[in-house]
């Protein structure tokens, strides 16, 4: 995939302060409102957002677990689908954080401060060591990305905002996305010669 990693970090802040609006703009009575995404409610949805951000910094902490080198975000995408039990543990994840999130707003303020100042002093190609294998920090800031972008956009459908992104985030998004699609269904759909499928997605 290699995204210029300048282009990656600009998607990065855009999106983190596109999240950021998106957060505050949410209102008291909408956080525990239930089908934000599915099964989870919108602070559940939230609580997961945030640990795009948060999974930064564990990660280039960490030691190297899995023996295992990925070339870019399309192998990391990968390597991570092809576990059966991906979605179900995420969406654990997502519950269990999510009651441990008491002030969404403060604490998203917080995580994503701290985080992108860790990232504005590392290096683009130092190692993230993450479940899945080792990757460079631009690399794997790309699926960070996807993640706060398409989540971003989950929230805003969810509490009755307008679904928006900054041109940079939406960038990197779409070019990390459509490199894990068949190119033809989707030249077909975006010139309008056939819609996609109902089912189609790239992230299983």
């Amino acid at each position: 995939m290699l995204q210029h990693p300048a282009a990656v970090r600009a998607g990065f802040e855009e999106g983190s302060r596109t999240l950021l609006h998106t957060l505050r703009a949410i209102t008291a009575d909408q956080w525990d409102r239930e089908g934000a995404l599915g099964e989870w409610t919108t602070r559940e949805l939230a609580a997961h957002t945030l640990r795009a951000f948060l999974t930064i910094e564990s990660y280039l902490l960490a030691e190297p677990t899995v023996d295992r080198v990925l070339a870019d975000a399309g192998e990391y995408y990968s390597t991570v689908l092809t576990d059966p039990s991906v979605h179900q543990g995420v969406a654990a994840r997502g519950r269990d954080a999510g009651r441990q999130l008491l002030d969404p707003v403060g604490e998203a303020e917080a995580v994503i401060a701290q985080t992108l100042a860790r990232v504005a002093a590392t290096a683009d190609d130092e190692p993230v060591n993450t479940f899945a294998g080792q990757i460079t920090l631009s690399e794997y800031l790309a699926t960070r990305v996807v993640e706060i972008g398409v989540h971003t956009l989950d929230l805003q459908r969810a509490t009755g905002q307008l679904m928006q992104l900054h041109p940079e985030t939406s960038a990197v998004v779409l070019f990390a996305l459509t490199q894990l699609a068949s190119p033809a269904p989707l030249i077909l759909a975006l010139t309008g010669r056939r819609p996609l499928p109902n089912d189609f997605n790239v992230l299983g």
